[in-house]
């Protein structure tokens, strides 16, 4: 097998779409055209010591996978029967630790030379490294003459890196063999089949629908558990903590499962595997449930937030809930959980990033936990998918299903890119894999996957997040699979090439940044509207300052009067915007003395704006003493997401409470335009 990461890499990524162009390789991996070829070269190398065909990659417009190579890597378990990959420094420390997890007899220097397949000098410096990974766990590998090399900890802090370092493993190409492996050397037999069969037993009896990737990951730590509870080594709860716990009707599957696997039903133990169904379930929501409470109240702070209001509040609510309910136990229980959009999310929609982190500050007070960037990340993709709004026709000429183990939040994105992207078809279900049948392809024109299906059938892999190059390789396939329309792609390194015989290009990163974002269709277009920056609407002709106004209605009058001097609003926009104060109450309120007063773009909407009212005296919002206010920002927003860029900056001004205090006490028009001007790219 390929034992260096980035052409492992590669190859996966090649089998699960067939073909594709040097565009969209070098746009998914972010590498240059080079480092690219580098990687090829490893790959036919290694598929020439198979005695494969090799992948032809050399001035290819699209790279084709050979069938051969496809069914080789799809079904092969190694081609000699063989462990033939090769440990990095990091997947040495993880597997270090794994093997200590399940080890039991004294584990020597040798032992680990013999694993690790490394000197003793370099197994000492790995212990070394393992325990600085190891620090913000609150455990740590110690040795002895008597015991050997152990871990050190409480039983609960030792199970904590397992799960994460399993996650590591598993979203590598090799990582189950790397698992079967240690597991092999450690003197454990046994595959995970018995324990997926008695997983989908409790399911079905119990009525649990599962976030299936997941599961993948619990299925293999269920493995590694059983092996250390069978040692008698057993985690400590608090008295209060089981109490609760017992209360939940997930005892009674948590116990079926044990006795499934064999494991001996100690009380505690009891209580971990429910904390673990807990983190992977959705599960129903009860009638008063706190949680589903506080996911109604993120979705209104949301709404106030990013000026946006959902026709649906309550659907957003419960769609939100059955992402936050097995979040809430991860969280608290510290169950890790990999994110792998997250740097996506980071970069592609930043602007929503921003406002859901400042969102859920508050609720980590309120809920005790710190909330993890994976989280917050999943929580931005949520609301995201809310708020992309699909192209629609009268009729639709083709239907379709989604099959997504990723969870609610994933689910909801793929279809609404997919709408998005063709307005001809249909999305009418998203299913997980436990439901998946091969009579859906009878079904439906169009299956769509974020995983690769085993059938020889034809669907189409679509992934949460999609780059424009991973979108135009998507909507080429479609078209001309489903209606027979072939798209024309820009190569961006043919046409920089042409350009350069003709022109001098100036900006050749700003071309190829800008090459990545067009699609030549023969059918269709789409035209993104531009997104302003802050210091684009917050000019000095929609900037005010004034000592005091009568009231709060007319507070807002006077905030929003340069956007209708500018034609930006209407009249009946500035209605709109009192009358939801009136009906909703001060939710406009942000933060002490701030508001940001807002209506639906179609109250009087005619292009984006903000402007700023900055008052020495406060207005009371509802003539109530409780919401004084001092700073108006009115946004007039013409759909979902084109003032989000320019808002997300503001919330991170507004995020400094010393911004705060220069905004409510400068009487400079300068000082507030530098503090603008400073908040206005990222």
């Amino acid at each position: 097998m390929i034992t260096e990461k980035r052409p492992a890499n590669l190859l996966q990524y090649l089998v699960r779409v067939k073909e594709a162009t040097m565009h969209q390789l070098i746009d998914h991996f972010q590498l240059t055209k080079r480092q690219i070829y580098y990687d090829f070269e490893k790959i036919n190398h290694w598929l020439a010591g198979n005695k494969l065909p090799q992948i032809e990659y050399k001035r290819k417009n699209t790279v084709v996978v050979p069938e051969e190579v496809l069914q080789l890597t799809r079904n092969r378990t190694g081609a000699d029967g063989k462990y033939s990959f090769i440990f990095t420094q990091e997947e040495r420390i993880k597997a270090l630790y794994i093997f200590l997890f399940i080890r039991r007899e004294p584990i020597s220097s040798a032992h680990l030379t013999q694993l690790l397949q490394v000197s003793k000098n370099t197994v000492m410096n790995d212990v070394k490294k393992a325990n600085e990974a190891l620090h913000p766990f609150l455990v740590a590998v110690g040795y002895t003459r008597h015991q050997g090399y152990h871990l050190k900890g409480s039983e609960f802090d030792k199970r904590v890196p397992v799960m994460h370092y399993l996650s590591s493993f598993l979203r590598k190409p090799y990582g189950k063999k790397m698992l079967r492996y240690i597991l092999k050397t450690s003197g454990a037999s046994g595959g995970t089949e018995g324990i997926k069969t008695a997983i989908d037993s409790i399911s079905e009896e119990f009525h649990l629908q599962f976030v299936e990737e997941r599961l993948n990951e619990f299925i293999h730590f269920l493995k590694l558990y059983s092996l250390r509870v069978a040692e008698g080594k057993v985690i400590q709860l608090h008295q209060e903590e089981k109490e609760m716990l017992k209360q939940n009707p997930l005892r009674f599957a948590a116990e079926k499962l044990l006795e499934k696997l064999y494991i001996p039903t100690y009380k505690t133990e009891v209580c971990y595997v429910m904390i673990q169904l807990l983190g992977l379930s959705f599960g129903s929501r009860s009638a008063d449930d706190p949680l589903f409470q506080m996911c109604e109240k993120l979705v209104l702070e949301f709404e106030s937030r990013a000026c946006i209001t959902f026709s649906k509040r309550n659907e957003v609510a419960e769609s939100l809930y059955r992402h936050i309910k097995p979040a809430y136990f991860r969280m608290k229980y510290r169950i890790p959980i990999h994110n792998p959009l997250l740097n996506k999310i980071k970069k592609d929609h930043k602007e929503l990033y921003t406002i859901v982190q400042k969102l859920v500050q508050p609720f980590e007070s309120c809920l005790n936990i710190p909330i993890p960037e994976e989280e917050i990340g999943f929580i931005t993709i949520h609301f995201c998918a809310m708020l992309e709004k699909p192209i629609q026709t009268n009729s639709f000429k083709k239907t379709a299903v989604i099959i997504c183990p990723g969870g609610v939040s994933s689910s909801l994105m793929v279809k609404r890119q997919l709408e998005s992207l063709f307005s001809e078809i249909c999305v009418e279900k998203t299913l997980s894999l436990q439901e998946y049948t091969p009579e859906l392809f009878d079904q439906y024109d169009a299956v769509f996957s974020t995983i690769e299906l085993e059938t020889e059938r034809h669907y189409y892999i679509a992934e949460p997040l999609m780059t424009p190059a991973e979108k135009s390789r998507l909507v080429n396939e479609v078209y001309q699979n489903l209606f027979g329309i072939k798209q024309r792609e820009i190569l961006t390194e043919e046409f920089i090439e042409l350009l350069n015989k003709h022109v001098r290009i100036i900006d050749e990163k700003g071309l190829r940044d800008s090459l990545k974002d067009i699609v030549f269709l023969q059918k269709a277009t789409e035209i993104r509207r531009k997104r302003p920056v802050l210091k684009e609407l917050l000019t000095d002709e929609t900037i005010q300052m004034a000592d005091q106004i009568t009231g709060w209605e007319e507070a807002i009058k006077k905030a929003a009067k340069p956007l209708l001097d500018k034609e930006v609003i209407q009249e009946e926009y500035t209605d709109a915007m009192i009358d939801n104060v009136k009906t909703m109450g001060p939710y406009m309120i942000i933060g002490p003395e701030i508001a940001i007063p807002h209506a639906r773009p179609e109250m009087g909407v005619n292009k984006v704006g903000m402007s700023l009212l900055k008052l020495k005296k406060p207005v009371y919002f509802l003539d109530d003493k409780q919401y004084p206010v001092k700073l108006l920002f009115c946004i007039a927003a013409v759909d979902q997401t084109t003032h989000l860029k320019a808002l997300s900056q503001l919330t991170r001004l507004l995020s400094n409470k010393d911004n705060q205090n220069v905004l409510k006490e400068t009487e400079s028009m300068e000082r507030v335009r530098d503090l603008i001007k400073a908040y206005s790219s990222y």
